[in-house]
């Protein structure tokens, strides 16, 4: 129970902060929900994929850098951004009460904190609670990062509509850059040959520096858009 509730209680506290946020013309609480199930729901493409090539990801100690570059960025981070964005697409966005940038940022946040729920009760019930408390401060908060700057540009898309494809391209693209920098800085620690090359804190500056920008410019998003709506 107890490894249960640290697993679910990053993303319930992130979901939660998102949802009283915003203090005047608050989203429908039911399509929040509905976004949070959807966003449970869309790590089982990713995991279909990661699943798949398995064998290239036991044996990817043996590959060179861009061996990793190509598993963190492609097979991790696009099937995962992906998939939370056609949620956010085909769900959210059609909706009449999806109307501006900060609409974006909620409804996808409430995705991306369903994704990291579902991900981080599978990490805390396989490594324990260390684990659950390095995801508690690192990964979780980073899944909300991405989804911030992901769903800032899906908003945009609906109020310059004549350029919705390129805005909701830059989102996913963003959010992929950032997801794949951050896992690929990770994975590298793996690797024996690797660490011996390049420095263990190098790495984790690596890492840490991702971690940092994305979280940055999803704060520095969220109060502009604070700012616009107390206007």
């Amino acid at each position: 129970m107890l490894l249960l509730a640290l697993a679910i209680a990053p993303g319930l506290a992130i979901s939660l902060y998102f949802i009283f946020r915003r203090r005047y013309d608050r989203e429908p609480l039911p399509y929040l929900l509905a976004c949070f199930l959807l966003g449970m729901i869309s790590t089982i493409p990713p995991l279909g994929i990661q699943l798949a090539v398995a064998s290239v990801k036991a044996g990817i100690g043996r590959h060179s850098v861009w061996s990793y570059a190509w598993f963190a960025f492609v097979i991790v981070g696009l099937s995962e951004e992906a998939s939370k964005f056609i949620m956010l697409r085909y769900y959210a966005y059609p909706k009449k009460e999806f109307s501006d940038p900060f609409d974006g940022i909620i409804y996808c946040v409430m995705i991306g904190m369903g994704f990291a729920t579902v991900e981080n009760i599978e990490y805390v019930e396989r490594f324990g609670v260390g684990v659950g408390i390095s995801r508690f401060f690192l990964a979780v908060p980073a899944h909300a990062s991405f989804a911030v700057l992901m769903g800032y540009n899906v908003g945009l898309a609906k109020w310059y509509p004549q350029k919705a494809v390129w805005l909701m391209a830059r989102g996913l693209l963003v959010a992929v850059l950032f997801h794949g920098s951050f896992d690929f800085f990770l994975n590298l620690q793996q690797n024996d040959q690797i660490r011996q090359s390049v420095s263990q804190g190098l790495l984790s500056f690596g890492a840490f520096a991702t971690f940092y920008v994305a979280i940055r410019l999803a704060m520095r998003t969220i109060r502009a858009q604070r700012r616009r709506l107390d206007e």
